[in-house]
């Protein structure tokens, strides 16, 4: 599995769980990533790409995609914060 195609299995995600987000949903092409998973960023386009902070997420959620199921998974960003500080970035494949 690459970033992009766990950009695609979350893209498939938020189509029947909508994210509680302000603004119009953004995925980027880049995310990170450890031996067993990917954690794409996403947000609203107005805070990722605009910069507008009144649109920055606050929700404390980590979304990982494992790689070898593609499953989805939710879970809060705080118990898994040791997980996220060591993944690696990932640049994008498209």
């Amino acid at each position: 599995m690459t970033i992009h195609e766990a950009r695609r299995a979350l893209e498939q995600y938020f189509v029947e769980h909508p994210p509680a987000i302000s603004g119009d949903l953004y995925i980027a092409g880049e995310g990170f990533e450890d031996e067993l998973d990917y954690l794409p960023v996403w947000g609203s386009r107005q805070f990722s790409v605009d910069g507008v902070e009144a649109f920055a997420r606050w929700d404390n959620l980590a979304i990982f995609i494992d790689k070898r199921t593609a499953a989805v998974r939710q879970e809060l960003h705080t118990p898994n914060f040791a997980k996220i500080s060591s993944m690696t970035p990932v640049a994008a494949t498209e």
